[in-house]
């Protein structure tokens, strides 16, 4: 059965640095402690790179993938192994993999490495438990196991390099060789459908749906309709912005990536009030489009990610006649186990909490008319998003609850930002889910107004 991973998993397990040479390989460095002992942590670590495993490996059975640090997944892994191998199952692509690292700490168990001698007697499933005291002592301060099945990971790790270009990670799980002439894995093709982004906000149109802890937070395309006896008003809201994302490129540090998004958005808001048997309809009504940069930096010697995107957009007001050309930032930070990625509790709750920088800055092209015109200023704000999502982790019952504050401060212009948004979703599927949400304050992009509530069939892609 899958279950959501967040985004640690795939940042610990497929950003290891593919175009790692078998030298640099064996160079490990950071393991030993002043004291001479080995540091577990970094040793999971290091396995992790060198043996990289897929997200689709992690999110396949009975017990969750704990995310919490390097050493804890290691030992996740080699006890998922471990009972595979106790059922019969030989190794295939990924398992290849937790079958080298398990064959790597035997080897330092046994003392084969002249580098690193064993201190007390563990079995290779138990050694990276929290409970287990054995440990490996490093002969210098500069020691480093030698990683002697590397070879093999990395044929099995990395897809085919492109003339003058750098190695990719396999999209796929690994394949493992099954000879010195086989060829390398060949990374599998996303569909194009993969490509298609569908959301409630254009900043996070970079968010893969494969990106379990992001995209769980992610502002979904709504559409509601609402009747009030009391008030004699019927009430239609929709909220869609649908991007397609080209291929990520490398960019500088192996894991790091630029995607391009184009998207149009649409938004409305339709009030119809019946009174004393007249009809008022107030109609607000805006459309969008533009390009999202998105940038991720992985670093070679941390999980810790960060993300940063660059969004220029234009906004027409079809109610009001104004048009605004804006230049848009967000900047956040990914702290495994921690800031904007999921915490994981054992009572079926995941708890993220979330902390986004952001800039917004705006040109009006047209001001609109008259009594609008003053209204309408250019500006610049800076500040940030602030909140938490909790989750289900119990598919008996899928909800989940996302609340944010966005606090900006107008740095030019008159106009600084407060927006309160909570969002209860019971999901019908990944994709589907009926939503209750109340939102007040200054609209980020405008800076208009806005105190609603609502109920609405709301969708993510």
């Amino acid at each position: 059965m899958r279950r959501r991973l967040p985004r640690y998993a795939a940042t610990l397990v497929l950003a290891a640095p593919v175009s790692l040479s078998l030298a640099q390989a064996a160079e490990l460095s950071g393991l030993c402690r002043n004291d001479l002992t080995l540091d577990k942590d970094q040793l999971a670590a290091s396995l992790i790179r060198t043996y990289p495993v897929s997200t689709a490996y992690l999110s396949v059975g009975k017990e969750p993938a704990p995310l919490s640090s390097p050493r804890a997944l290691v030992a996740w892994l080699l006890q998922k192994r471990a009972a595979e191998k106790a059922s019969g199952q030989a190794c295939q692509g990924d398992s290849c993999n937790v079958d080298h690292m398990a064959e790597e700490v035997q080897r330092l168990l046994d003392g084969k490495d002249p580098q690193i001698k064993p201190s007390g007697r563990s079995d290779v499933t138990a050694f990276f438990r929290d409970n287990n005291r054995a440990g490996l002592s490093c002969t210098t301060a500069q020691a480093t196991p030698a990683m002697a099945y590397a070879g093999s990971a990395l044929a099995m790790g990395v897809a085919p390099t492109a003339a003058g270009g750098a190695a990719t990670p396999a999209a796929g799980p690994a394949t493992p060789a099954t000879s010195t002439t086989s060829a390398p894995a060949v990374a599998q093709q996303a569909g194009w459908m993969d490509h298609v982004r569908v959301r409630g906000n254009p900043d996070q149109l970079s968010i893969d749906h494969r990106d379990k802890a992001g995209f769980a937070s992610v502002d979904r395309a709504r559409l509601a309709l609402a009747n009030d006896d009391v008030a004699q008003s019927r009430t239609n809201d929709v909220v869609v912005y649908t991007g397609y994302s080209l291929d990520k490129r490398p960019l500088g540090e192996p894991g790091s990536t630029y995607e391009a998004v184009p998207y149009v958005g649409f938004k409305q808001n339709r009030v119809t009030t019946y009174d004393a048997g007249n009809r008022d309809v107030t109609t607000t009504r805006t459309t969008q489009v533009g390009m999202l940069s998105a940038f991720h930096f992985a670093h070679a010697d941390t999980a810790n990610t960060e993300d940063l995107t660059a969004r220029p957009d234009y906004l027409i007001n079809n109610t009001d006649g104004s048009r605004l050309l804006t230049v848009n930032f967000t900047l956040t930070p990914v702290r495994p186990g921690g800031l904007n990625d999921f915490l994981r509790w054992g009572n079926g709750l995941a708890f993220k909490p979330i902390l986004i920088g952001q800039s917004r800055n705006g040109i009006y092209i047209n001001r609109g008319d008259p009594d609008v015109y003053d209204q309408h200023r250019d500006f610049i704000r800076l500040g940030a998003q602030a909140g938490f999502t909790l989750s289900s982790t119990n598919p008996a019952l899928p909800f989940d609850f996302t609340t944010t504050f966005t606090g900006l401060k107008a740095l030019q212009g008159d106009r600084s930002i407060h927006y309160w948004k909570s969002v209860l979703t019971y999901n019908f599927n990944q994709n589907v889910g009926l939503s209750l949400d109340y939102s007040n304050g200054l609209l980020p992009d405008t800076g208009d107004a806005e105190r609603k509530w609502g109920l609405a069939v709301s969708s993510k892609f």
